[in-house]
């Protein structure tokens, strides 16, 4: 690799770097506002930080492509690159999933009795799409092959978890008579468990980027009924 494709690298690399922190802190900040859903400042802090993830993708995405029109880097180098590219749409759609959930939680009545209900499912639902969107990105820069297979292997918790988030609300509140904030809590309940498993969607995404970096290999849309099992016999070998 020449001096100019490795520079070019490396700023793709910090970018990506700035663009996951930045995910994170969001992360940190959607799970304040379960706790208090009035601080002004944190819904600024959130909407700024959601206009620099838009400008990082942009620019990281113009790199890539700059990277692979002037310099034709050679195979390995253009996996790396490619799994940039999907990867930062990866973290971009998140970063607009939790934007959703910011505006879900603001019109909520966070003492309601259907958020009191909800509350530790969604701490719990918020831990684990984390942990998924940091050890997918780990996984990535540290090439780690079998954190990339666990992160897949935990979205069915995620995805169980919503499911049983929508079967409880259909069966505690179908049939109740309901007020406007009722109303209101419910939608924002269903919403944010959607947007989370979505979350959940784009950190096995960037799971399998990362295993397609590694091995080459892109599991991602598998119609193969033993996808489970590939992905088991892979860790173990």
């Amino acid at each position: 690799m020449s001096g100019l494709q490795e520079k070019m690298l490396s700023r793709i690399t910090a970018d990506f770097q700035v663009l996951a922190k930045i995910i994170f802190r969001q992360q940190e900040n959607i799970k304040q506002l379960l706790e208090n859903n009035n601080d002004d400042a944190l819904y600024t802090e959130i909407n700024n930080d959601e206009h620099i993830i838009d400008s990082l993708e942009v620019k990281i995405r113009n790199e890539v492509i700059n990277t692979i029109v002037l310099y034709n880097p050679r195979a390995t180098n253009l996996r790396m690159i490619i799994s940039y590219y999907d990867m930062t749409a990866y973290l971009e759609r998140i970063g607009d999933l939790m934007l959703n959930i910011a505006q879900f939680i603001q019109t909520s009545d966070l003492k309601s009795e259907i958020w009191q209900i909800y509350k530790a499912k969604f701490l719990k639902m918020f831990a684990l799409t984390g942990n998924m969107t940091q050890n997918a990105i780990f996984a990535f820069t540290c090439t780690d092959i079998q954190l990339a297979r666990e992160t897949i292997e935990m979205d069915n918790q995620v995805d169980q978890q919503h499911h049983d988030i929508c079967n409880q609300l259909h069966s505690q509140f179908s049939g109740r008579v309901l007020t406007a904030q009722n109303m209101t809590d419910i939608l924002s309940v269903n919403g944010i468990s959607y947007n989370m498993e979505r979350i959940g969607d784009n950190a096995t995404n960037i799971a399998e980027a990362a295993i397609y970096l590694i091995e080459g290999k892109n599991i991602k849309h598998w119609d193969n009924p033993n996808k489970d099992e590939i992905l088991q016999a892979g860790s173990e070998g």
